[in-house]
């Protein structure tokens, strides 16, 4: 029976590692500044344990494959309604005894529970013992979230909620809200988010304003509803983020690199690139371009019924339309489809256009690259010079991409999940941590 599973030391005498202690505590102070609930975040030991037994689950393997899995602590008070109601959109299933709360349990459950449609739900009983006590599928609507967008899963109450991504790589979480993430026992810190630096979105510009000029001439004397003028910045960076986090979730890595703006009519893509598989330069390979395009219009469309002046990225979140649903499921799958394709060995090459160009792509040229800078900040006005032969050969060749093409590029996910962009930034071959 699971519930009587695991070893006997691991259940008569379980031994607690160092490092849950200080990502316990990170964990309840961003917690605390973030004004969550203090009601949904157990005590101290209790997430202590739950952080040391899911960091040993994923140290583990079944059926030769990484365990990963999600758990949320939660009581079966907080589902009464999916209990009374078998269509509801959570589905909420309770185990007739419990199992307990082992690494050995969560291995043998969590393939009944597929991490990207359910989650173990634990709680603690009055003896102070931690069970699990059933499953609770949300769907896997939760996957397309772009972090920091809103969620689009099944509605989960703020509990807390952990993640096994990858062996040793944790996040924790308050229902789809991401609060912190850990990698080997090691929190998480070392890292920015380059969508808020200026940088980033100054080599976008120029598509940027002519998408927006090539949809409607903008308003100047207010008598039309605008389109604010970093909606496409907006947009766009919520498909890269959810691609990121797809491939991330996947554990396998990838390359993606931007080339500049219509790179593809010159001899670029075949003087740095061996293509598995090179795209015809079409229609087709503009897509993200005309589904931007049939968005704004309807936006703006929308926005001007509602006599408003601007419409911003926030208001076409809560515009609840038919085609813009249509739209928007378009750019979802648009995102999946980039993400499948940077899981194909070699890179993914797309221009700041978002015009695809091909994937696979080996990146040529055999210049050496010995140091590359680190960010310390955003735009990187401060950085520290490191050996590049201290990073993999995915990044290697990402770093020997830029640095001879310095309008480039390049966003590389290890396996691991540690993702990083790489620029020629101030004149310095530059990478940024990426961290959400």
């Amino acid at each position: 029976m699971i519930g009587n599973g695991g070893n006997q030391n691991e259940m008569e005498n379980p031994k607690t590692s160092p490092y849950p202690i200080d990502i316990a505590t990170a964990l309840r102070e961003r917690w605390e500044s973030r004004e969550l609930p203090p009601e949904a975040l157990p005590e101290h030991d209790v997430v202590v344990t739950l952080l040391d037994t899911m960091y040993q689950a994923s140290l583990m393997r079944e059926e030769n494959a990484p365990v990963q899995c999600r758990i949320v602590f939660v009581t079966e008070a907080a589902f009464a309604t999916e209990f009374a109601d078998g269509a509801s959109s959570l589905h909420v299933l309770r185990f007739e005894e419990p199992a307990s709360y082992t690494a050995h349990n969560l291995r043998k459950l969590a393939a009944a529970a597929g991490f990207y449609r359910g989650l173990l739900a634990v709680k603690q009983e009055e003896t102070g013992e931690l069970n699990v006590w059933g499953m609770v599928i949300t769907g896997t609507d939760w996957v397309n979230d772009a972090e920091g967008g809103g969620s689009r899963g099944a509605p989960l109450p703020k509990n807390l909620v952990l993640q096994i991504l990858a062996p040793g790589h944790l996040v924790a979480a308050s229902g789809y809200t991401r609060i912190l993430e850990s990698d080997r026992g090691k929190l998480l810190t070392d890292g920015f988010d380059p969508f808020y630096s200026q940088w980033l979105p100054q080599r976008f510009g120029t598509y940027r304003a002519s998408l927006l000029e090539g949809v409607a001439p903008q308003p100047a004397d207010g008598a039309a509803c605008r389109i604010c003028d970093h909606f496409v910045k907006d947009v766009a960076q919520r498909v890269v983020r959810r691609v990121l986090r797809l491939v991330r979730l996947r554990g396998h890595g990838g390359m993606l690199v931007y080339l500049p703006e219509n790179a593809g009519e010159t001899s670029i893509p075949d003087e740095w690139f061996r293509f598995r598989v090179r795209f015809q330069p079409d229609d087709s390979t503009i897509r993200f371009r005309r589904l931007m395009v049939k968005m704004m219009s309807r936006v703006a469309s929308i926005g001007e019924a509602r006599g408003m002046a601007v419409v911003t990225l926030d208001d076409y979140v809560q515009m609840h339309d038919a085609e813009l649903a249509k739209i928007d499921a378009a750019l979802i799958e648009f995102s999946h489809l980039l993400a499948d394709m940077m899981s194909v060995d070699g890179s993914l090459v797309m221009d700041r256009s978002f015009r695809l160009i091909g994937f696979g792509g080996e990146i040529l040229g055999s210049s050496h690259v010995s140091t590359i800078h680190r960010a310390l900040d955003l735009e990187a006005e401060n950085t520290v010079a490191e050996r590049s032969d201290s990073s993999g050969t995915r990044h290697r060749s990402a770093y020997r991409l830029v640095n001879g093409l310095n309008d480039a590029i390049a966003v590389v996910v290890s396996q691991d999940g540690d993702v990083r962009f790489v620029a020629c930034h101030n004149q310095k071959l530059t990478y940024w941590p990426y961290l959400p």
